[in-house]
């Protein structure tokens, strides 16, 4: 992923605008904006976005879970303060 400064951004934001929608041609590459060198947001294509948004509120049954992922949450054990949670 490409990783880029604010400021440099700032000064060409159409420039990385088109390296996030893949224009001319190009494949579309979300573009990581480093703000103290630090990974700030993420630029990426308004279609991704939404498919990201859509997917974040899907719920999966368990028969669509994968077999190592039901035996993590088979085997896991809650943080001891949360046991209220159990209580009756």
């Amino acid at each position: 992923m490409l990783e880029v400064s604010s400021a440099e951004v700032s000064k060409s934001f159409g420039v990385y605008r088109e390296k996030a929608e893949g224009s001319r041609g190009a494949a579309p590459e979300p573009v990581r904006v480093l703000h103290y060198n630090k990974p700030a947001v993420v630029i990426v294509q308004a279609d991704e976005y939404e498919r990201l948004k859509r997917r974040d509120k899907m719920s999966l049954a368990i028969e669509e879970l994968p077999e190592d992922l039901i035996d993590q949450i088979a085997s896991s054990t809650m943080d001891p303060r949360f046991d209220f949670l159990n209580a009756k």
